[in-house]
C-alpha cells in the first residue's frame, strides 16, 4: 500500500520490546499519547484491545476511525482465560467498537457473528493476506536433523504452527499420534499449554514422535518440511498459519469449523470433525492419498483471495471511500 501515491501512512505500536526481525517499509514509531495529535489524521485504524481502547480515549480527536476485528470476542477469552473474564471483557469490547465508525471482519462467517450487536453498515470484510514467503531463509538445524530423523524411521510428520492455548486443540492430534505409531509430531510455538501438552506426551508414551520446537522465528520456513500440516482449532478469527500452510503447497488437515470452510472447501484440504478421532484418522487416511491435488487447487484459491496484494487493494478501496 506504500506504493499508492496519493496515501501517506503511519504506523504507531504500543510496546517498548520490538521484534528486531520486523523491518517495516513505513515511518513507523513507539505511540506516546501525549506527542502524537490524532486530529492531524484522516483515519486512524486499530488492530487489537490496546489500539481500540486509545482510539476510544481520544475519540473526540478521531475524524474517522476503523477497526479491524481479529477474534470472536467472547470465544476467544474464554479459551485464553476463563468465562467471567470473557463475559466481562468482551461487553467492554463490543462498548469500545460501538463507538468505531467501521468494523472490519476478517471473514464472512465473522461479519455474521458479529451482526448480534452491530448493523450492517458498520461492518465490513476483508480477508487477510500473507506475502511470498521467502524460502531463502535458513532453518534452524536442530529442527530439520529431527524431522530428518523421524523421516529415517519411516514416520509421516505432521507440524502444527502457533500460539499454544486451548483453543487451538493441539490435545487432538496427540491422541491420533498416540493411536497411530506411523505418525511423528512436531509443535512450532509457545503458551499457556505447553507443559500440559508436553505432559500429555509422556502420558500417551508418545515423546518419542512429538518434538515441541518453541517459538521459532518465521515459522513458515519449517512447513515445507511436514509431510501434513495440521490445524485443529476449536475457534479462529481467521487461521494465518493454514494460509501459510497452503502457500508451501503442504497438504492442510484442519478441524470443520465455519471459518475454515469459509476459506477452503473439501477438494482443497482435508476436514475433521472436532472431539472426533474417527473423523480426524479418516481425514489423514484421504490427506496422504489425495494431497498434492488438494494443495495445488488450494494454492490456486489463496493466489486468488488471500495475498497480501489483495488485501492491501481491499484497504486502499476502504479508505478511498471513506
Amino acid at each position: 500500500m506504500k506504493n499508492r501515491g496519493d496515501l501517506s501512512i503511519k504506523v504507531f505500536y504500543l510496546d517498548k520490546a520490538v521484534d528486531p526481525n520486523i523491518r517495516m517499509a513505513v515511518y513507523s514509531e513507539r505511540l506516546i499519547r501525549k506527542k502524537i495529535s490524532f486530529s492531524d489524521y484522516d483515519i486512524v485504524h486499530t488492530n487489537g484491545l490496546r489500539p481500540d481502547l486509545v482510539a476510544f480515549m481520544n475519540r473526540k480527536k478521531i475524524r474517522y476511525h476503523i477497526s479491524t476485528v481479529h477474534n470472536f470476542v467472547f470465544e476467544d477469552l474464554a479459551f485464553s482465560y476463563n468465562r467471567f473474564i470473557s463475559c466481562f471483557f468482551g461487553k467492554i469490547w463490543l462498548v469500545i467498537w460501538n463507538r468505531a465508525d467501521k468494523l472490519i471482519c476478517v471473514s464472512r462467517t465473522m461479519k455474521s457473528y458479529y451482526s448480534k450487536w452491530f448493523s450492517p453498515a458498520k461492518l465490513g470484510v476483508i480477508y487477510n493476506g500473507i506475502e511470498e514467503t521467502d524460502n531463502s531463509l535458513s532453518p534452524d538445524i536442530d529442527v530439520i536433523r529431527s524431522i530428518n530423523d523421524f523421516h529415517s524411521q519411516g514416520l509421516k510428520v505432521l507440524g502444527s504452527v502457533g500460539i499454544l492455548t486451548k483453543r487451538k486443540g493441539i490435545d487432538h492430534v496427540m491422541y491420533l499420534v498416540a493411536a497411530d505409531n506411523r505418525l511423528a509430531f512436531v509443535i512450532i510455538g509457545e503458551g499457556k499449554e505447553l507443559q500440559n501438552l508436553i505432559n500429555l506426551s509422556e502420558r500417551l508414551n508418545i515423546t518419542n514422535r512429538c518434538l515441541f520446537c518453541g517459538f521459532r522465528n518465521n515459522a513458515v520456513k519449517y512447513v515445507r518440511y511436514f509431510d501434513l500440516f495440521i490445524m485443529p482449532s476449536k475457534s479462529e478469527g481467521f487461521g494465518l498459519a493454514l494460509i501459510e500452510a497452503v502457500q508451501q503447497k503442504v497438504p492442510v488437515i484442519c478441524s470443520d469449523i465455519e471459518v475454515f470452510k469459509e476459506l477452503f472447501n473439501s477438494a482443497e484440504v482435508s476436514y475433521f470433525k472436532l472431539e472426533d478421532l474417527t473423523s480426524l484418522s479418516e481425514a489423514l487416511k484421504i490427506a496422504i492419498e489425495t494431497g498434492s491435488v488438494k494443495a495445488d487447487l488450494a494454492y490456486v484459491r489463496y493466489l486468488n483471495n488471500y495475498t497480501a496484494s489483495l488485501m492491501a487493494g481491499e484497504y486502499y478501496k476502504l479508505y478511498k471511500n471513506v
